[in-house]
């Protein structure tokens, strides 16, 4: 007998945000590594493409506010995630503050990335000037680890489809990434701009990964994350609830739950998202700190 139950449409990857944009987003980014470790095993198996775990602001407030040792959160979180890449993040030329800093400094941060369990890096442009980062992604891949090229979302009469097609292709071309994010960091992207960059973008990608990362400032976000796997994007980038929604991504909870009724093949654990929820549930009402909660569509 043949079942009449239809094959479920192609897979749609997820990156973890919590442990960095989530609480940057929510929390000021006073996540302590404290935090963070009782879950990092179950985060490991839930079966995320990604762990996003720091940047440069994780490193500063370890270190100013925390008292923390930054290095020794990569470290450690690296014992406990044997499956799962972690992730760093880097913005332009200046590593820590907003000062252009040497080349050799930039690669010297890069190597102690990798050298710490660092296996992913993604690097952008808040002006999209590409020269100011695809040295930094082709050392990347020369270290072996995954480069990531962003291209950075804006609403202007210069940031035109044709102007993220030309930074896209430049980025694939001058740096040989392994994938492309589109990154809407202010959350200025809406559903009708949605439906002709995205697909302008994988045009340029071709089996290149195109990811989509944004935040639900509007409330557009979860519905925007819907309609970029049906435009193709292979990636988004979510939060785990109550690290979700208001300034931080959409909770991959609703993500992932719509996505599966729609069709798309979602291979995540939910049992151990719905701990590792638990488990910062806790967190927040231990320490008194906000819960994301879904913004209303304010136009």
């Amino acid at each position: 007998m043949t079942s009449d139950k239809p094959a479920p449409m192609r897979e749609i990857r997820f990156m973890d945000t919590t442990l960095r944009d989530g609480h940057q987003c929510l929390w000021a980014t006073r996540m302590t590594s404290a935090m963070m470790l009782p879950i990092a095993e179950k985060l490991d198996r839930t079966g995320f493409e990604i762990i996003d775990l720091m940047s440069g602001v994780q490193f500063d407030v370890a270190i100013r506010h925390l008292k923390e040792n930054p290095w020794e959160r990569i470290r450690l979180m690296r014992e406990r995630t044997t499956r799962t890449p972690l992730q760093a993040n880097l913005r332009s030329k200046s590593v820590l503050s907003f000062d252009v800093l040497p080349d050799d400094i930039n690669a010297l941060w890069i190597e102690r990335l990798v050298a710490n369990g660092i296996r992913s890096v993604r690097a952008f442009d808040a002006l999209n000037d590409m020269d100011n980062i695809v040295d930094s992604l082709r050392l990347v891949r020369k270290l072996g680890a995954r480069a990531v090229g962003a291209v950075v979302f804006s609403e202007s009469p210069v940031h035109t489809d044709a102007l993220y097609v030309a930074k896209t292709r430049e980025l694939i071309e001058r740096a040989g990434v392994d994938a492309i994010m589109l990154k809407d960091a202010s959350g200025l992207l809406t559903l009708d701009r949605l439906r002709t960059l995205v697909p302008a973008l994988k045009q340029i990608c071709g089996t290149i990964p195109l990811e989509f990362h944004s935040h639900a400032l509007t409330g557009l976000a979860p519905l925007l994350y819907l309609e970029a796997a049906r435009l193709g994007a292979d990636q988004l980038h979510t939060c785990i609830a109550p690290l979700a929604n208001g300034a931080a991504q959409p909770a991959v909870q609703t993500v992932a739950r719509n996505l599966r009724a729609e069709g798309y093949e979602v291979n995540l654990d939910d049992a151990l998202i719905a701990d590792i929820s638990t488990h910062f549930h806790q967190v927040a009402q231990q320490e008194g700190k906000p819960l994301g909660t879904p913004a209303e569509y304010d136009a």
